[in-house]
């Protein structure tokens, strides 16, 4: 995203795993806490779909946010999550998503910043949340 301005890791002497860290407990942990104990309205990450599905589901998350009904281990939330797309760079995005991912159950390749930034340009003109079951259709 063109707006978006942030000194690189390498800038901050920051490695990814850390800033992706760093950026959880920034942006994600009052609702999901650090321990995915979550506070009871957000819904849990450990092993969840919306964490451990394809990686380009999570990216769209954190850029844009979601909405509707989400159903994990018996219990149904239907509440926002705000998008991070406006706020942090194809690079912080990267991170974050990958720590995620690593942190609650999947066991796969680092999410790059083109990853994020072939997401964001292709929904370049998106201002609203993802609806949860569209997202849920990414295989």
């Amino acid at each position: 995203m063109a707006g978006v301005s942030h000194a690189s890791a390498q800038q901050q002497g920051e490695s990814a795993p850390n800033r992706g860290e760093r950026l959880f407990e920034s942006h994600c942990s009052a609702c999901h806490q650090y321990d995915d104990q979550g506070m009871g309205e957000a819904p849990p990450l450990e092993d969840s779909p919306w964490v451990v599905g394809p990686s380009e589901r999570l990216v769209r998350i954190l850029l844009h946010g979601i909405t509707g009904r989400i159903e994990l281990g018996g219990r149904v939330y239907d509440r926002e999550m705000p998008g991070f797309g406006r706020i942090l760079s194809d690079t912080d995005v990267a991170a974050l998503a990958t720590y995620t991912r690593s942190r609650f159950g999947a066991d796969e390749p680092p999410v790059t910043p083109a990853e994020v930034k072939r997401t964001r340009d292709q929904h370049a003109g998106r201002t609203a949340y993802w609806p949860a079951d569209e997202l849920l259709e990414l295989r």
